[in-house]
């Protein structure tokens, strides 16, 4: 079992940072679990130039490191992503990656168990989840879950009994999920569905060899479209 952790927070010591630790601790004490933990900080990742050629090639043509974190969250069987709060959404470099990171049109994360993890000081921290939310089950998530973290300003979310129990608890969760190939919720199932046939579909198919590499990626995940 692979889960990909990914800190979105220009601090990679901060208050997501160690949630995110918590979680890679208690699934990572689990025999058959292989943790990846990333931190968005760590790579190099450019703005997304619209070119669209990724639709056509299946790869982006920017030399970083968007297309190996894509390829990473591709292979594994669940997906956490942190973040904090910046003016009510999520930072910057969070956008950039789900801009390059090929999430919607190419359905990245097609069966995969996903958890948002949000942390925030005044407001604003279902806004940050909400953007997650719609990453999550647009882009053809099976399940999804959710943490929100209310936190003063460089306080150690690590040292609340309250917290680590819920880390605890949320890891449990989705290891157990994963384990038993829970089925999708009813959420996840019918706005994916909707978002897929209504939406995306017909519009890639539309497009014709100009998104021959979108295509590719379906069939790599077992997404009928014809």
């Amino acid at each position: 079992m692979k889960i990909v952790l990914i800190n979105a927070s220009p601090r990679k010591n901060g208050a997501t940072a160690k949630i995110l630790n918590g979680f890679a601790y208690n699934l990572s004490a689990k025999s058959d679990v292989e943790i990846a933990n990333i931190s968005l900080s760590d790579l190099k990742l450019d703005f997304c130039l619209g070119c669209c050629m990724c639709y056509k090639n299946g790869f982006c043509h920017i030399d970083d490191d968007a297309d190996m974190l894509s390829e990473r969250i591709s292979s594994a069987d669940g997906v956490i992503i942190g973040t904090p709060t910046y003016v009510s959404n999520i930072p910057g470099q969070l956008k950039t990656f789900i801009d390059r990171g090929h999430f919607v049109i190419e359905q990245l994360l097609k069966g995969k168990y996903t958890m948002g993890v949000v942390t925030y000081e005044n407001v604003g921290g279902r806004s940050a989840l909400n953007a997650l939310k719609k990453l999550f089950i647009f882009s053809g998530a099976k399940r999804f879950d959710k943490f929100v973290v209310k936190l003063s300003f460089n306080s150690n979310p690590i040292e609340n009994p309250r917290i680590m129990n819920a880390i605890r608890s949320k890891s449990e969760n989705l290891y157990m999920a994963i384990t038993k190939k829970k089925a999708p919720t009813i959420l996840c199932a019918v706005i994916n569905s909707f978002v897929f046939n209504f939406g995306i579909k017909p519009f890639v198919l539309k497009k014709g060899d100009q998104y021959s590499g979108v295509k590719k990626h379906w069939e790599t995940r077992s997404i009928v479209y014809e």
